[in-house]
Protein backbone atom coordinates (compact mmCIF):
# COMPACT_ATOMS: atom_id res chain seq x y z
CA UNK A 1 0.00 0.00 0.00
CA UNK A 2 2.63 2.35 0.69
CA UNK A 3 4.44 2.20 -2.58
CA UNK A 4 1.22 2.52 -4.50
CA UNK A 5 0.41 5.54 -2.11
CA UNK A 6 4.28 7.08 -2.99
CA UNK A 7 4.03 6.12 -6.72
CA UNK A 8 0.07 7.62 -7.25
CA UNK A 9 2.13 10.84 -5.62
CA UNK A 10 4.95 11.00 -7.65
CA UNK A 11 2.22 10.51 -11.07
CA UNK A 12 0.46 13.66 -9.02
CA UNK A 13 3.88 15.37 -8.92
CA UNK A 14 5.38 14.98 -12.49
CA UNK A 15 1.68 15.77 -13.54
CA UNK A 16 1.63 19.05 -12.11
CA UNK A 17 5.35 19.88 -13.51
CA UNK A 18 4.61 19.07 -16.71
CA UNK A 19 1.17 20.78 -16.34
CA UNK A 20 2.36 24.18 -15.37
CA UNK A 21 4.91 23.92 -17.68
CA UNK A 22 2.63 23.48 -20.14
CA UNK A 23 0.06 26.06 -19.30
CA UNK A 24 3.20 28.77 -19.11
CA UNK A 25 4.64 27.91 -22.59
CA UNK A 26 1.10 28.43 -24.01
CA UNK A 27 0.77 31.93 -22.50
CA UNK A 28 4.57 32.54 -23.60
CA UNK A 29 5.60 33.34 -20.32
CA UNK A 30 8.92 31.19 -20.76
CA UNK A 31 10.96 33.04 -18.40
CA UNK A 32 8.47 31.97 -15.78
CA UNK A 33 8.50 28.26 -17.41
CA UNK A 34 11.72 27.85 -17.02
CA UNK A 35 11.73 29.23 -13.15
CA UNK A 36 8.88 27.12 -12.25
CA UNK A 37 10.72 23.40 -13.67
CA UNK A 38 13.47 24.73 -12.10
CA UNK A 39 11.62 24.80 -8.52
CA UNK A 40 10.03 21.15 -9.18
CA UNK A 41 13.44 19.95 -10.20
CA UNK A 42 14.22 18.65 -6.60
CA UNK A 43 10.74 17.03 -6.21
CA UNK A 44 11.49 14.90 -9.74
CA UNK A 45 14.93 13.68 -9.15
CA UNK A 46 13.79 10.55 -11.14
CA UNK A 47 12.92 12.10 -14.11
CA UNK A 48 16.38 12.20 -16.02
CA UNK A 49 14.87 14.18 -19.11
CA UNK A 50 13.67 17.13 -16.82
CA UNK A 51 17.43 18.65 -16.94
CA UNK A 52 18.02 18.59 -20.62
CA UNK A 53 14.41 20.22 -21.11
CA UNK A 54 15.79 22.94 -19.12
CA UNK A 55 18.67 23.50 -20.96
CA UNK A 56 16.73 23.34 -24.03
CA UNK A 57 14.38 25.80 -22.63
CA UNK A 58 17.48 28.54 -21.91
CA UNK A 59 18.80 28.30 -25.14
CA UNK A 60 15.58 28.50 -26.81
CA UNK A 61 15.72 31.66 -24.92
CA UNK A 62 18.57 32.92 -26.58
CA UNK A 63 17.01 32.25 -29.87
CA UNK A 64 14.03 34.13 -29.42
CA UNK A 65 15.92 37.15 -28.61
CA UNK A 66 18.01 36.40 -31.43
CA UNK A 67 15.36 36.39 -33.89
CA UNK A 68 13.94 39.37 -32.24
CA UNK A 69 17.18 41.59 -33.45
CA UNK A 70 17.46 41.86 -29.70
CA UNK A 71 21.07 40.95 -29.60
CA UNK A 72 21.78 42.68 -25.98
CA UNK A 73 19.08 40.91 -24.65
CA UNK A 74 20.38 37.61 -26.37
CA UNK A 75 23.24 38.26 -24.81
CA UNK A 76 21.83 38.31 -21.17
CA UNK A 77 20.20 34.88 -21.77
CA UNK A 78 23.16 33.55 -23.12
CA UNK A 79 25.00 34.75 -19.79
CA UNK A 80 22.29 32.93 -17.85
CA UNK A 81 22.65 29.51 -20.09
CA UNK A 82 26.66 29.81 -19.35
CA UNK A 83 25.76 30.15 -15.88
CA UNK A 84 23.41 27.33 -15.37
CA UNK A 85 25.89 25.21 -17.10
CA UNK A 86 29.10 26.05 -14.60
CA UNK A 87 27.09 25.89 -11.84
CA UNK A 88 25.85 21.97 -12.81
CA UNK A 89 30.02 21.58 -13.87
CA UNK A 90 29.17 20.68 -17.61
CA UNK A 91 30.56 21.35 -20.90
CA UNK A 92 28.30 24.00 -23.03
CA UNK A 93 25.68 22.00 -25.35
CA UNK A 94 27.18 22.40 -28.67
CA UNK A 95 23.65 24.51 -29.58
CA UNK A 96 24.61 26.89 -27.02
CA UNK A 97 28.01 27.09 -28.38
CA UNK A 98 26.70 28.18 -31.88
CA UNK A 99 24.28 30.27 -30.81
CA UNK A 100 27.20 31.87 -28.08
CA UNK A 101 28.81 32.48 -31.14
CA UNK A 102 26.16 34.02 -33.27
CA UNK A 103 25.43 36.80 -30.29
CA UNK A 104 28.99 37.74 -30.36
CA UNK A 105 29.62 38.40 -33.70
CA UNK A 106 26.53 40.17 -34.41
CA UNK A 107 27.12 42.49 -31.11
CA UNK A 108 30.47 42.88 -32.91
CA UNK A 109 29.01 43.34 -36.20
CA UNK A 110 27.12 45.88 -34.84
CA UNK A 111 29.09 47.82 -32.75
CA UNK A 112 31.84 48.11 -35.42
CA UNK A 113 28.69 49.32 -37.81
CA UNK A 114 28.89 52.63 -35.08
CA UNK A 115 32.16 53.39 -35.75
CA UNK A 116 33.15 51.31 -31.82
CA UNK A 117 35.93 49.74 -33.25
CA UNK A 118 37.90 49.14 -30.39
CA UNK A 119 34.15 47.90 -28.40
CA UNK A 120 33.91 45.79 -31.11
CA UNK A 121 36.70 43.95 -30.93
CA UNK A 122 35.99 43.52 -26.81
CA UNK A 123 32.89 41.31 -28.03
CA UNK A 124 35.50 39.36 -30.46
CA UNK A 125 38.13 38.65 -27.58
CA UNK A 126 34.98 37.48 -25.95
CA UNK A 127 33.63 34.78 -28.63
CA UNK A 128 37.48 33.62 -28.30
CA UNK A 129 37.30 32.85 -24.76
CA UNK A 130 34.12 31.19 -24.99
CA UNK A 131 34.87 28.70 -28.10
CA UNK A 132 38.57 28.34 -28.39
CA UNK A 133 38.23 25.04 -26.00
CA UNK A 134 35.19 23.78 -27.73
CA UNK A 135 34.54 20.36 -28.68
CA UNK A 136 33.41 20.99 -32.33
CA UNK A 137 36.40 21.98 -34.64
CA UNK A 138 34.01 24.52 -36.56
CA UNK A 139 33.54 26.20 -33.32
CA UNK A 140 37.47 26.47 -32.43
CA UNK A 141 37.75 27.86 -36.42
CA UNK A 142 35.43 30.84 -35.35
CA UNK A 143 37.28 31.66 -31.75
CA UNK A 144 40.62 31.86 -33.99
CA UNK A 145 38.72 33.95 -36.79
CA UNK A 146 37.27 35.98 -34.01
CA UNK A 147 40.49 36.63 -32.52
CA UNK A 148 42.17 38.15 -36.17
CA UNK A 149 39.65 40.11 -36.48
CA UNK A 150 39.63 41.68 -33.30
CA UNK A 151 43.46 42.34 -33.55
CA UNK A 152 42.71 44.27 -36.81
CA UNK A 153 39.76 46.56 -35.60
CA UNK A 154 42.04 47.85 -32.77
CA UNK A 155 44.68 48.13 -35.80
CA UNK A 156 42.05 50.04 -37.03
CA UNK A 157 41.80 52.02 -34.17
CA UNK A 158 44.85 53.25 -34.21
CA UNK A 159 45.55 51.40 -31.46
CA UNK A 160 48.64 48.63 -32.62
CA UNK A 161 49.72 48.27 -28.88
CA UNK A 162 46.65 47.32 -27.45
CA UNK A 163 46.30 45.06 -30.68
CA UNK A 164 49.92 43.12 -29.61
CA UNK A 165 48.82 42.74 -25.66
CA UNK A 166 46.36 41.33 -26.98
CA UNK A 167 48.86 38.50 -28.43
CA UNK A 168 50.04 38.09 -24.86
CA UNK A 169 46.73 38.09 -23.10
CA UNK A 170 45.45 35.20 -25.24
CA UNK A 171 48.53 33.21 -24.74
CA UNK A 172 48.54 33.94 -20.96
CA UNK A 173 44.85 32.78 -21.20
CA UNK A 174 45.64 29.51 -23.04
CA UNK A 175 48.94 28.33 -21.37
CA UNK A 176 50.47 28.45 -24.63
CA UNK A 177 50.52 29.39 -27.86
CA UNK A 178 47.04 30.62 -30.21
CA UNK A 179 45.73 28.65 -32.50
CA UNK A 180 46.08 29.55 -35.94
CA UNK A 181 48.21 32.42 -34.78
CA UNK A 182 51.18 33.26 -37.25
CA UNK A 183 54.50 34.55 -35.99
CA UNK A 184 54.32 37.40 -38.72
CA UNK A 185 50.94 38.94 -37.45
CA UNK A 186 52.81 39.49 -34.37
CA UNK A 187 55.82 40.66 -35.69
CA UNK A 188 53.62 43.17 -37.59
CA UNK A 189 52.16 44.34 -34.90
CA UNK A 190 55.31 45.01 -32.77
CA UNK A 191 56.41 47.20 -35.82
CA UNK A 192 53.05 49.42 -35.92
CA UNK A 193 53.61 49.42 -32.26
CA UNK A 194 56.87 50.72 -32.44
CA UNK A 195 55.86 53.55 -34.52
CA UNK A 196 52.74 54.56 -32.40
CA UNK A 197 55.19 55.09 -30.22
CA UNK A 198 57.62 56.76 -31.94
CA UNK A 199 54.75 58.98 -33.07
CA UNK A 200 53.93 60.69 -29.72
CA UNK A 201 57.51 61.32 -28.74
Amino acid sequence: MLIVVVLGVAVLVEAAAIGGAWWLHGQKRYVDEIRWLESVQPLLRWDEALDGQIGRLYRERVRRELDADRVDLAARALRLARARDRARDVAHHRDLMALGIEVFTRAADRLEAHGRLSAAADWDDSLFVFAVRAGEPHHRYAAAAAFMEGLDLRMRDGLPCAALARVEWARKGLGGEIPSFQRSVEEDLQIQCRRSRGQRR
